[in-house]
């Protein structure tokens, strides 16, 4: 049985391009906010290129994003992103039952990334530094992503591999206890075939982990049914719809989400993704929803813009 780990902040997705498809993307290029998912995204990336975000989730959570590519002297470029996860205010209570003192309750991530690009082929590495409180609880973790893409030539055609959140604890919430960290391997591939207005993204991802199935509503299923189940919990497939240069609409699935948050009754949608982006002279602006549950999903709302378009040399 797969556990659950903590340091949610390093599971969710960065800006709303990869949130639309799905949020476990780890093959596309040419966009600030992908570095997070896989550090040799950067290879294509422009320096000053700078996106924010801003997700609402549940019950009064959110969380701010942002990603700035900057030149760097003698080691080129460094993309920097910042991530805080919001929970909200809590009410204590004392063994009786009565209600104490509010506390609250986020999540820090500090990401500093490069890479390097090779001929067809690039490589990038993230240092991240993850600190999760909760009241006067506190954990941190000094973490890694160890990620290579590789460019077809002679099409839009991209492969892409990643050892994520490979690292320690520096301290935990307590002494003996050992927050679980999130380490995963991705890999996935992204494909525009030639005259088609459409990129086709599939990943796999949970890779490491020997079963998904934290649910189960029972054994009617057949062997090959539950099979072909368990493999798809661990695929990821997005569309992107190409329109113009500066509009595009975006879809995505993610069976696992739908499987452990819908309802035996009805899917509700959960596990579906869409987004819209659309450019306006120097900004892109993108939009995603994803549905995690009958009861609703949750937004992503991204701007990205390049500071060197406003003549401003940083």
């Amino acid at each position: 049985m797969a556990q659950f780990s903590g340091y949610q902040s390093l599971q969710l997705p960065s800006g709303a391009r990869n949130a639309a498809l799905g949020g476990q993307v780890v093959s596309l290029s040419g966009d600030i906010t992908q570095f997070i998912h896989n550090p040799a995204a950067l290879d294509s990336v422009e320096y000053t290129d700078i996106a924010l975000s801003f997700s609402p989730y549940f019950a009064g959570i959110y969380q701010f994003s942002g990603q700035y590519y900057l030149p760097a002297g003698r080691v080129n470029g460094l993309a920097v992103g910042l991530s805080y996860l919001d929970y909200g205010e809590f009410v204590s209570t004392d063994p009786s039952g009565a209600s104490g003192d509010n506390f609250s309750a986020s999540d820090y991530l500090i990401t500093v990334g490069k890479s390097h690009r090779m001929s067809s082929f690039s490589v990038g590495v993230n240092l991240k530094l993850a600190h999760s409180a909760i009241e006067t609880y506190s954990s941190t973790a000094l973490l890694a992503d160890l990620g290579g893409m590789y460019h077809y030539p002679k099409g839009d055609f991209k492969i892409g591999l990643v050892f994520k959140n490979v690292g320690f604890r520096m301290n935990d919430y307590f002494g003996s206890a050992r927050t679980e960290l999130p380490f995963d391997v991705q890999i996935g591939t992204s494909v525009k075939p030639l005259y088609m207005p459409v990129r086709f993204s599939i990943t796999a991802f949970n890779l490491v982990e020997e079963d998904l199935v934290f649910r189960q509503d029972g054994n009617e299923s057949s062997r090959t049914v539950r099979a072909f189940d368990g493999f798809f919990r661990r695929i990821n497939l997005g569309a992107e719809f190409i329109f113009s240069k500066n509009v595009q609409f975006l879809l995505g699935y993610n069976h696992l989400r739908r499987q452990e948050l819908s309802l035996s009754e009805t899917g509700a949608g959960a596990g579906f993704s869409y987004g819209l982006m659309i450019g306006i002279r120097k900004f892109t602006f993108r939009y995603a929803r994803s549905v995690y549950h009958a009861s609703g999903g949750a937004n992503f709302i991204t701007i990205q813009s390049n500071l060197h378009s406003f003549n401003k040399v940083l």
